[in-house]
């Protein structure tokens, strides 16, 4: 009996060998020695679907997207600013954002940033019961932390320091960089309620802002020179945002170089300021006598229908004069009738502004 099984046993297992050596004839592809080898069970799809393998069918995680990056770039920046582990902080929302310069939006007292377009995302983080602000780069490389506008204005001071520095940025040729000591003044009417109106002043230059106590208030804001008279006038939302009033002109100009060739004694019957409108623009033609070691940079501002430029030295003084060759255009201004007066140049305490030129133009 013993011997007849073990002769039983080995002819089986032909059979079995022999039926998986004629499997049914079906169309297998050839495969490649490039062909990744996936330890699953394969799933021909149907004509309708894509060849390619669905998400869940791969081993592999997909790599995360920059949004996902930046993400936890900001959850751990907050927490380590917080001193909480990230799991206590929650995302409530994101969104991408093109930010107008590289201060993400929040820009610091004092600081300057660079007007450039940045890519990048506004987060909205919770952490113990409190929302928080947060603004990166498109990488998070950079990340800031907006601190909540009930926070952020710690009295009329914070503002002022804020709205300095846009107008800063905004606005080189004013030369407000070289006005470093601003004294404050609480210069609310008697027996106003409702609001308050602080002046802070620094050489001949002046900036007023009224804080009302309404909920969400705008601060109506003006910056005004003693010579040359308010150049910009505006308001300054509670989360910092700066709305011109008189949103200004197109400015483009060019500084030529200093010609050493104009001589003080030749500079009187040089000098020459010429304002014309050509094709709905306005176009100055200046030659200016000043030290040859100077670095021009201009600004425009209105006031209602008067337009002021304005003319700054940036660079330094040295005892040579020459002359510089200066064109300025000035586009895409209403229909109107405008007085155009052009100043400068002024340099810190040591040069105050003039009144160089001014005429009167109509755009048609």
């Amino acid at each position: 009996m013993k011997t007849r099984y073990l002769v039983r046993i080995p002819l089986l297992a032909l059979v079995l060998v022999a039926c998986r050596a004629h499997p049914q004839l079906t169309s297998q592809p050839t495969p490649r020695p490039d062909d990744k080898v996936v330890p699953t069970t394969p799933v021909r799809p149907t004509p309708t679907e894509s060849p390619l393998p669905q998400p869940a069918m791969s081993p592999l995680s997909p790599l995360p997207t920059p949004a996902d990056v930046v993400s936890v770039a900001a959850v751990a920046y907050l927490a380590a600013e917080l001193d909480l582990p990230p799991d206590k902080v929650t995302i409530l929302s994101s969104e991408p954002v093109q930010w107008s310069d590289t201060s993400l939006g929040c820009p610091q007292p004092g600081m300057m940033y660079a007007q450039v377009i940045t890519p990048g995302y506004h987060f909205v983080l919770e952490a113990e019961g409190k929302e928080y602000q947060v603004h990166t780069d498109q990488t998070g490389n950079t990340i800031v932390i907006c601190t909540p506008t009930s926070e952020k204005w710690d009295g009329p001071e914070a503002a002022f320091q804020s709205l300095r520095t846009h107008l800063i940025q905004m606005y080189p040729g004013f030369g407000l960089a070289q006005q470093t000591e601003w004294v404050s003044q609480d210069i609310t009417t008697a027996g106003t309620t409702g609001s308050s109106t602080w002046s802070w002043r620094s050489g001949e230059w002046t900036i007023e802002m009224t804080f009302p106590s309404v909920p969400e208030p705008a601060y109506e804001s003006v910056l005004f020179h003693g010579r040359a008279g308010t150049v910009w006038r505006g308001t300054m939302d509670a989360d910092g945002q700066v709305n011109p009033v008189y949103e200004p002109p197109s400015l483009s100009f060019s500084v030529g170089a200093c010609d050493q060739s104009i001589t003080p004694d030749s500079a009187p019957e040089w000098e020459d300021i010429e304002i014309t409108l050509q094709d709905g623009a306005v176009h100055l033609k200046q030659n200016l006598s000043y030290v040859c070691c100077a670095e021009i940079e201009v600004a425009v501002g209105q006031d209602g229908d008067v337009i002021r430029v304005i003319e700054t030295n940036v660079g330094e003084v040295c005892r040579c004069m020459c002359g510089y060759p200066i064109t300025v255009r000035l586009s895409d201004l209403p229909v109107g009738t405008y007085a155009v007066e052009v100043w400068g140049v002024q340099f810190f305490d040591a040069h105050a502004l003039e009144l160089l030129g001014s005429a009167e133009v109509a755009i048609p």
